[in-house]
């Protein structure tokens, strides 16, 4: 036996010098036996309402609720109970009443005159109790029962009516989640077993979509819109209905979700349960994911997260930390001088600049070598005594010479000439910065020409503020690998601070003669990038990047780099010995030969 609205008008009629008020107008909708329909709609839609008017609890404006064929309205009160029953919120039950007597309350409109249960009620009423799974509380008073159980009971009594059609107004109000997707489930599975009619609204919209069978949307305009969860999804009306300024519905995944803030868009690389749980931390913060050019990333490492803002990478260890961090990169005064930049796109810009020469090569973590294959971390060399002992002595001896001062020395300039060449030349090219630490290096030993260098990962950023760039490459470079090389250097052998910082600086000229000759496109910025460095720090004072004509830069240092001490060694091209005419000429000829 269907529920059917036929061009039904709810709502308030005209009394005391009050008009008319419609709540809901021209409805036409079937609640069918054997499923569960779901009344949703935003605070003020009319649910109530609605459910009022087919439950005959107040007058239809206009049009009808049938049941069966039969107007509720032409139905005797009696024959109606039989039929229909009305589940309402109550909060306030006969305190001295046990749950079997409140569920025996719906067995009144089959009793006679006297109002007595017979054994035949008594049998139905505990059928309801177990029905609805609350057989275990039947003895207890319902001053004792929590909202839940309260919700079963009331069930129970309706049930013990033996109607067609149950009609149900928040009957999840005041419950937990558990036993809000419980009721729901114990609903459906009623009106699948006995074949019933149920109609119950709720404001719990994810899980109506979840379970309901059809859904009635009363909309804000007084219409309502019945179907399938999906048909309602896909024709967009859940989402145009619900929508506000700070959810939106996700129709694929049937859950509202925050609106994308206006703080910036996150990048976020994760696995599992570990995403969507980032996303929805991130989303509370303003953040949103998808965007093609991410402000943040946050990436989920296995044992923590890594969180990247502004050129700063953190280790964070759990949610709320990854949270608090994303609300203080939000509260940032100033917009980000540096946006993350992806792994592929570092790899390709690192693999354009590799073929400048063998000082800029830089192996991709996806070359497909394992970690085994010769490949050591750098700060073995770096820091490592013993193994940069043994390069010193080899350096020394491919150069002839017993001078270990003189060995380390040019080692030191070879090491830092290639550290400097990689990001030096991927920021000049292609306006990324590399992060690059020693931690995430590899090296093996190589018979002649440059260190070879692979990266374990490549992690990096978009510029937005080539201004800083000067200072981060100085401290990625010089103060995070060369400080320490030059420590373990003179650890080994005794040389001058001056000759070290002096061969620093030679090293990153020789990257930008390199870079000007090469990419000549690229020779004022590479120029003005070297310069710029050569004002910071231990470099400061080492010597000067000169340009005796556009695009050609030489350097002239300040402190000797003992080149002179190898067999036919002579002066340097740094050298500043060099009588001032010969270094012209000197120009002059090198400038001739690459014009």
């Amino acid at each position: 036996m269907a529920l059917r609205l036929r061009e039904l008008c709810a709502g308030y009629p005209a009394r005391r010098g009050r008009p008319e008020r419609r709540v809901l107008e021209g409805l036409d909708a079937e609640a069918a036996p054997g499923e569960l329909t779901v009344l949703i709609g935003p605070n003020g839609t009319g649910k109530s309402t609605l459910l009022r008017t087919m439950a005959a609890l107040q007058p239809a404006l206009s049009g009808a609720v049938l049941i069966g064929d039969r107007p509720v309205a032409s139905v005797p009160a009696a024959d109606l109970a039989r039929r229909l029953a009305v589940v309402l919120t109550e909060r306030d039950l006969p305190p001295l009443l046990s749950a079997r007597e409140v569920a025996g309350l719906g067995r009144h409109p089959h009793t006679g005159f006297s109002g007595r249960l017979s054994p035949a009620d008594h049998e139905i009423v505990t059928w309801a109790l177990t029905a609805v799974q609350a057989g275990h509380l039947a003895g207890r008073q319902v001053t004792e029962l929590s909202d839940g159980e309260r919700q079963r009971v009331l069930v129970a009594r309706a049930l013990a009516q033996e109607p067609s059609v149950i009609l149900l107004d928040e009957p999840t109000a005041f419950l937990d989640v558990t036993s809000r997707v419980a009721l729901m489930g114990l609903l459906r599975r009623l009106a699948r077993q006995r074949d019933l009619v149920i109609v119950a609204s709720t404001h719990d919209l994810e899980l109506a979509l979840r379970v309901a069978d059809r859904v009635w949307l009363l909309e804000p305009g007084g219409g309502l819109r019945a179907g399938t969860p999906e048909e309602l999804t896909l024709t967009g009306a859940i989402g145009t209905t619900f929508d506000g300024d700070e959810l939106s519905f996700d129709a694929a995944g049937g859950v509202f979700t925050l609106h994308p803030g206006g703080t910036g868009t996150v990048s976020v690389t994760a696995g599992g349960l570990h995403r969507p749980l980032l996303e929805r931390a991130l989303a509370r913060e303003g953040w949103h994911s998808g965007g093609a050019e991410p402000v943040l990333s946050v990436r989920h490492t296995g044992e923590a997260y890594e969180a990247a803002y502004d050129g700063a990478r953190s280790r964070l260890d759990t949610l709320p930390e990854v949270a608090a961090f994303a609300r203080a990169a939000a509260r940032s005064a100033k917009p980000p001088g540096l946006l993350p930049a992806d792994e592929d796109t570092l790899a390709a810009a690192v693999a354009g600049v590799s073929a400048i020469g063998g000082y800029f090569e830089l192996t991709p973590p996806s070359a497909g070598e394992p970690d085994d294959s010769g490949w050591r971390p750098l700060p073995d060399l770096l820091t490592g005594s013993r193994t940069l002992a043994d390069k010193i002595d080899e350096v020394a001896e491919r150069l002839a010479t017993r001078e270990r001062r003189v060995a380390a020395s040019i080692l030191f300039q070879g090491l830092a000439a290639r550290l400097w060449s990689p990001p030096a030349g991927v920021f000049v090219e292609h306006g990324l910065l590399l992060d690059l630490p020693a931690g995430d290096l590899r090296w093996r030993p190589a018979p002649t020409g440059p260190l070879p260098l692979r990266a374990a990962r490549l992690t990096g950023w978009h510029v937005r503020a080539p201004d800083r760039i000067p200072a981060m490459l100085y401290r990625r470079v010089v103060t995070e690998q060369l400080e320490p090389l030059a420590t373990t250097i003179t650890g080994i052998v005794k040389l001058a601070p001056g000759l070290l910082w002096g061969n620093a600086a030679s090293a990153l000229a020789g990257t930008v003669r390199a870079m000007a000759r090469q990419r000549p496109a690229q020779a004022a910025a590479a120029i003005e990038l070297g310069r710029d460095l050569l004002r910071i720090g231990r470099l400061r004072g080492t010597g000067e990047l000169a340009e005796p004509a556009p695009g050609h830069p030489f350097f002239v240092r300040r402190s000797c780099c003992l080149y002179y001490r190898l067999p036919d060694g002579g002066k340097c091209g740094d050298c500043a010995l060099i009588p001032d005419q010969a270094r012209r000429d000197q120009w002059a000829r090198a400038i001739g030969e690459t014009s």
